[in-house]
């Protein structure tokens, strides 16, 4: 409410009550309201809108007056001054009256428009409180998502830099399946993921080689040596080894050859080696895997040529997969009737068995029926066992 405007006003109740009991000098009224006093005396709140008074109103009669007027009444002289206070008193009262009453309606259409914008003043603040809270929880939301992208960007990397540095092995001809298997964390830490079949397969044939043979003054081919470093550790050895793979190697050594072909088609004059060595290999060949040609009995074939290739009463060193029968995508896992048909033109002089105990341990065995009911993972493929054998080529 505007502030002048309400003092306007209280002037025009006190004119109004002047007029009313002083027809004659309406406009001669020298009574006037002191602005300055009723600012000191009243708080009022103003406002831009103006509050109408309602004219209805009920005039309330401050007890004072009506208590002093009753003992003057009553007194002995209530006949001469009840005279008197009728022309006199009386008016000035009903003039005091009147304005009490409408500065108390006044006062409180203020008060009371006060506690409406109180109100809406709190409501107002609860929902902006309320609409902070909302702020504040979709601000952290942000950064949980930012902090979770950061992170998933940063798993890309590992992953992505992973990815890239195995595919550059393989192209180059470097990357090599080693026992321990290891993973990587979220943050980039290297751990122990588990070990595989290889951890007994390569001291299988270097235990081997060092019963068969008083020194190394042998020749011995390694087929499939693109993933296995025993033909480069064979050839450190002072033996002499020629490694055959269709994927390209990138190990030389002054001891070791290396030929980029099948071992089903024939490239080397037969009877040129002492030993032949199949590390993890023939369960592989004829299932494309490794983009060689496909064939269903090319691990057979693949026997056949090594028998040609060794010479009278040579030696074959094999490890392939063993247990419940399977062929999975990546390989073909063996049990006692199929290695027998695959090593049919040998004479098995020898013949271990490898068991996972779990994803971290081997232990070897020679215990075959322990090792025929092992079965392979369906996730990751790895068998269960692994059969290790010694043959010498028969006698025609």
């Amino acid at each position: 409410m505007d502030y002048a405007k309400v003092l306007e006003r209280m002037k025009e109740v006190y004119w109004q009550s002047s007029r009313t009991d002083n027809p004659k000098n309406q406009h001669n009224s020298q009574t006037a309201i002191d602005t300055g006093a009723l600012n000191d005396n009243l708080d009022i709140k103003t406002n831009k809108n103006y509050i109408q008074i309602n004219s209805n109103y009920s005039v309330e009669i401050d007890g004072n007056y009506l208590l002093f007027f009753n003992d003057i009444y009553t007194n002995i002289f209530s006949k001469i001054l009840k005279k008197i206070l009728k022309k006199i008193a009386w008016p000035i009262l009903k003039r005091q009256v009147y304005f009490n009453s409408v500065i108390r309606q006044v006062i409180y259409n203020l008060i009371h428009k006060n506690h409406e914008q109180s109100l809406m003043t709190g409501e107002l603040n609860d929902k902006i409180v309320e609409l902070e809270k909302k702020i504040d929880q979709l601000s952290q939301l942000q950064q949980g998502i930012g902090k979770t992208s950061i992170e998933m960007q940063a798993d890309n990397i590992i992953t992505n830099n992973f990815a890239s540095t195995e595919e550059a092995k393989i192209k180059s001809g470097l990357w090599f399946n080693e026992p321990i298997i290891v993973g990587y964390r979220e943050t980039g830490e290297a751990f122990w993921a588990g070990t595989n079949e290889r951890i007994l397969e390569r001291v299988f044939v270097l235990q081997s080689l060092s019963r068969l043979y008083d020194s190394n003054e042998v020749k011995i081919l390694d087929v499939g040596s693109a993933e296995s470093l025993i033909s480069y550790e064979l050839a450190t050895l002072n033996y002499s080894v020629t490694a055959i793979d269709i994927r390209p190697t990138a190990l030389f050594h002054p001891n070791l050859q290396f030929i980029k072909s099948d071992i089903c088609k024939p490239v080397i004059p037969p009877a040129s080696f002492d030993c032949v060595i199949a590390l993890s290999t023939l369960e592989h060949i004829g299932l494309g895997w490794y983009g060689d040609e496909q064939g269903e009995s090319y691990d057979i074939e693949a026997v056949k040529q090594i028998n040609l290739l060794l010479k009278p009463e040579g030696k074959f060193i094999l490890t392939v997969p063993y247990g419940k029968k399977a062929v999975t995508p990546v390989h073909r896992i063996y049990d006692k009737a199929s290695l027998q048909t695959l090593t049919q033109d040998f004479t098995v002089m020898q013949t271990s068995y490898g068991l996972r105990k779990d994803d971290f341990t081997w232990v070897i065995t020679e215990n075959e029926l322990e090792a025929s009911v092992q079965e392979h993972n369906p996730e990751n493929y790895l068998p269960g066992a692994v059969a290790m054998l010694v043959c010498k080529k028969n006698k025609f």
